[in-house]
């Protein structure tokens, strides 16, 4: 029998009593940790010497993007997860069981680390020298982070077999204990349970979370609750994403993404979020873009809230990087108005359709006075008013705002209630342009701003 944790960095100092008192009887004990949304995060730095640590070279379509080592780690990190990761598969000691957790915790795969990182910046890595029969250990489990090194000494093996070779240890075994450390759980008396403190073997029994470990990941967090995001399905086109699943909020979900690129400093190793999403379908599905820096890993929704229970199970998602949406920019001209050189359009926001929320803007009006934007498809420069029509026919009229004293007006454009006729779709491009009366000015009595040109995204 071989220990697989050495005592934190705190118990080396001499408080190790404190971190290890049970907490419930003579079954699951917890090292009073705890990851908050903030720390749902986990990296690799593959820098493990082993030849058998990286030598599966073959990728799995349930873990996208990931080989050896990592992938291996990801596994162990996922079994922890409130239900199956995708569809279970990629562990053939639990063939259709990854995921098994059961409670208000999904941890959130960000890739490989460029370095080991500082103890709490949330990286497996592998540790040089030995330390008796000791595996691995976790640092600093808590509230902030904490670091899992593994000793170099031992022949790692990243499997996915669980046939191993005489003397290989299992990588994904032991880090799926290390990882139950990380998340605020101590040692079980309890035979056959992952975090039971010693191992006879090779370690692959220990990849499966059993009773006694899912009944402490419940005590630290609760039980999934019925209104958790549940994310059921994902299909991948070309830079856009569409997730199904149940309980999405109408507006304000965030989708995370797994890093395209290694990520040096903790701040990068935060998920990629794309923020004020939409769902539709009575909150079953978002369609958005695929962020720039996203790459193949897992998806999340986030609902808004700040308990566990807000956040989503992972989803694996094969995803490439997206392009960035392009930001609207004037286009067209006006003329001088009775107030100055002319009117001209702004706007705040983005023309993401998933986040709708691009705010049509316009300044140097006269004060006080009626306005309207005008929509379409295709830009034009003709005379119209005092000034120039800038958006061809066809075209829509949205409802008629007041200027206020300043000369601004702005109208917020849902895309989801346009008038009759106006249906806006990722890849369009569409013209904006304000119209308003201008009596003082004489002439016909009203003008026209400059446009603004829009292209749309999912």
């Amino acid at each position: 029998m071989k220990a697989l944790r050495l005592l934190s960095t705190l118990a080396v100092v001499g408080v190790a009593a404190v971190l290890l008192l049970p907490m419930r009887g003579a079954a699951f004990t917890t090292n009073s940790g705890f990851l908050g949304l903030g720390q749902r995060d986990f990296r690799v730095f593959d820098n493990f010497t082993a030849p058998t640590a990286n030598d599966n070279v073959t990728p799995d379509p349930n873990f996208p993007g990931s080989t050896g080592a990592t992938l291996a780690i990801w596994k162990a990190c996922v079994e922890w997860g409130s239900r199956l990761h995708g569809n279970g598969d990629g562990d053939p000691h639990q063939v259709g069981g990854l995921g098994s957790g059961g409670a208000n915790f999904d941890a959130c795969f960000q890739g490989e680390a460029t370095g080991v990182g500082g103890t709490d910046d949330n990286i497996h890595s592998e540790i040089s020298g030995s330390l008796g029969g000791v595996y691995a250990f976790t640092e600093v489990p808590g509230t902030d982070g904490w670091r899992i090194r593994y000793y170099q000494t031992w022949t790692w093996s990243d499997g996915p077999s669980d046939l191993l070779q005489p003397g290989e240890v299992d990588l994904q075994g032991v880090a799926t204990h290390e990882y139950g450390h990380a998340l605020g759980l101590d040692h079980t008396p309890i035979a056959g349970s992952t975090m039971q403190g010693s191992i006879i073997g090779n370690g692959v029994a220990q990849r499966s979370i059993e009773a006694d470990d899912v009944n402490g990941l419940v005590f630290v967090y609760g039980t999934a609750a019925a209104t958790k995001p549940v994310i059921t399905g994902v299909a991948i086109a070309p830079s856009v994403l569409t997730i199904t699943g149940s309980n999405f909020a109408a507006t304000g979900n965030e989708v995370w993404f797994t890093r395209a690129t290694p990520s040096a400093t903790v701040a990068l190793g935060d998920p990629i979020k794309f923020i004020g999403v939409l769902s539709t379908a009575g909150g079953t599905q978002i369609t958005l873009s695929v962020p720039p820096l996203a790459g193949p890993g897992d998806v999340f929704v986030k609902v808004p809230g700040t308990a566990g229970s807000t956040l989503s199970n992972a989803w694996p998602a094969d995803v490439a990087a997206g392009a960035a949406c392009v930001a609207p920019v004037n286009v067209c001209q006006s003329a001088p108005n009775s107030v100055g050189l002319g009117a001209h359009m702004g706007f705040s926001g983005g023309t993401y359709l998933s986040q709708n929320n691009l705010t049509l803007r316009c300044s140097g009006l006269r004060p006080d006075v009626n306005a309207f934007f005008l929509a379409g498809q295709a830009a034009t420069l003709a005379p119209f008013g005092n000034g120039f029509l800038c958006v061809a026919s066809p075209s829509f009229q949205l409802p008629v705002r007041t200027v206020d004293f300043l000369g601004n007006v702005a109208y917020p454009l849902n895309t989801q209630a346009l008038p009759p006729g106006l249906v806006i779709q990722g890849g369009q491009t569409w013209y904006f342009q304000c119209v308003y009366r201008d009596v003082a000015a004489g002439g016909a009595l009203c003008n026209a701003s400059d446009a603004l040109q829009t292209t749309w995204c999912p």
